[in-house]
């Protein structure tokens, strides 16, 4: 983009540059115009020369002096309406440079302008990026608090768990008649006796 900006600049200052040569070479001619039409009136024009006034008409002599005093005259009134015409191509080619600095000023400030809306643009993408992002980063930390309580809360509770299903699996596992079993054999007395005889129970206990 600024090197957009800067290609911008350098073709406006290339165009006023350009406009700057024309103008130059305007007043240039304006000037060579001038000094055409000067010697052409001066070929053409008479002297202004001031009659006497006791003129009665016929044929009049100027003395030199007179001569001189006119062609001085000419040229002061020359020389004034020349430069009267350099100040009116001057004035001409200043407004016309006022009028160039004028558009490259508002051209500039049109693309200030335009440079300063891509900012406030971008800062305005950046900072709905960066909320965005915080948001995420928020949903993600709580889904993790989530699972870690949810992985807590199971640890706890598995001991339990595992020592209910143990004390299941042992009570089905022992059948009916083992535990019967177990009591007659416990309700028997011994068939020997401390020294190792035999004990022969009488046939009705039998």
């Amino acid at each position: 983009r600024d090197q957009r900006k800067i290609s911008k600049l350098n073709q406006t200052i290339h165009q006023l540059s350009i406009r700057s040569v024309l103008a130059e070479h305007e007043n240039v001619r304006l000037k060579e115009a001038l000094i055409n039409e000067r010697q052409r009136r001066k070929q053409g024009k008479a002297l202004p020369l001031e009659a006497e006034e006791e003129y009665h008409g016929g044929a009049v002599f100027w003395s030199p002096r007179k001569v001189k005093e006119a062609r001085d005259r000419l040229q002061h009134q020359e020389a004034e309406e020349e430069q009267r015409q350099l100040q009116k191509a001057e004035a001409a080619r200043l407004r016309e440079e006022k009028k160039q600095a004028k558009a490259q000023a508002k051209q500039v400030r049109r693309e200030a302008r335009a440079e300063a809306r891509i900012v406030r643009e971008k800062e305005k993408a950046e900072k709905a990026a960066e909320q965005a992002s915080r948001a995420a980063a928020r949903r993600t930390q709580q889904r993790l608090q989530n699972a870690l309580k949810a992985t807590q809360k199971g640890n706890k509770m598995r001991p339990k768990a595992a020592a209910k299903a143990a004390l299941k699996n042992r009570v089905v596992a022992e059948p009916q008649g083992s535990r019967e079993a177990s009591g007659a054999a416990a309700g028997q007395e011994p068939s020997q006796s401390r020294h190792g005889r035999a004990i022969k129970l009488p046939a009705k206990y039998r």
